[in-house]
């Protein structure tokens, strides 16, 4: 089990990188500037996840990237769908073996829960392929999907690691008032990154926070895989996405 020195300190490691990518990356517009900004609770952070574990591991490893993918599976995906779920499979490809991933569609659920990256490549093609573009976008409902697999991750290792969930998606949420108060609440009590990808979005988008999460743009599809991998990559490394050579 790590010492809570350990914890506090690969917690803040967090959330300085969480506040480089807010600072730094590139946004199209200031939508979002009158919200309030979210002062982290330290004692909330520092004590995240929270829960107990089953089976705890013995030897976490520290440099582990734990993923959750979220995928737009609403009706307005249309023809898109099949490219978007091209698109998740390429981006196992980015991530190391020994990371976890897990996958999240909008209004399926959770077609993939957590496991190896190695071990995902293998068994993730089945369950996408039954998921179809239908419904609506609760973004919402997914988030809290993702942050409640991030925890139980997390108390298996003592919360040693890297927790992120990108999304996908090419709508505004059902419900933008609570989408809102969820990802202030991710930024306050936990050290989870976000960023989103929003397929052919412009203007005002509840995710388009530069205090609390990375939001880039990519005109359409066909653009998606690029920006994941790039999202992938330049997460592991700790750099702020900028821009994507797809947009």
């Amino acid at each position: 089990m790590a010492s809570p020195t350990k914890n506090i300190g690969y917690i803040a490691a967090g959330l300085i990188v969480l506040y480089a990518i807010g600072q730094f990356t590139q946004f199209g517009s200031n939508d979002e500037a009158a919200n309030t900004p979210v002062m982290p609770n330290w004692a909330a952070i520092a004590s995240w996840p929270g829960i107990d574990a089953a089976e705890v591991e013995a030897l976490p490893d520290p440099n582990r990237v734990y993923t959750a993918i979220v995928l737009d599976d609403s009706g307005s995906m249309g023809q898109d769908m099949e490219a978007a779920k091209t698109a998740v499979l390429a981006s196992l490809e980015a991530m190391k073996d020994t990371d976890a991933v897990a996958v999240i569609a909008l209004n399926d659920g959770l077609i993939l829960p957590f496991m190896a990256v190695a071990d995902a490549r293998t068994a993730l093609p089945a369950p996408l392929s039954r998921v179809f573009s239908d419904g609506s976008t609760p973004l919402t409902r997914a988030l809290k999907t993702a942050r409640q697999g991030l925890a139980e991750e997390a108390a298996k290792v003592g919360g040693f690691g890297t927790y992120r969930i990108l999304v996908t998606t090419d709508g505004v949420a059902d419900n933008g008032d609570l989408l809102r108060a969820e990802i202030e609440d991710i930024a306050r009590q936990t050290p989870i990154q976000i960023a989103t990808i929003g397929v052919g979005l412009t203007g005002q988008h509840v995710l388009r926070r530069p205090d609390l999460a990375a939001f880039v743009s990519v005109s359409d599809v066909s653009g998606l895989a690029d920006a994941l991998r790039t999202a992938i990559a330049e997460e592991q490394v700790f750099s702020a996405i900028t821009s994507f050579g797809s947009e």
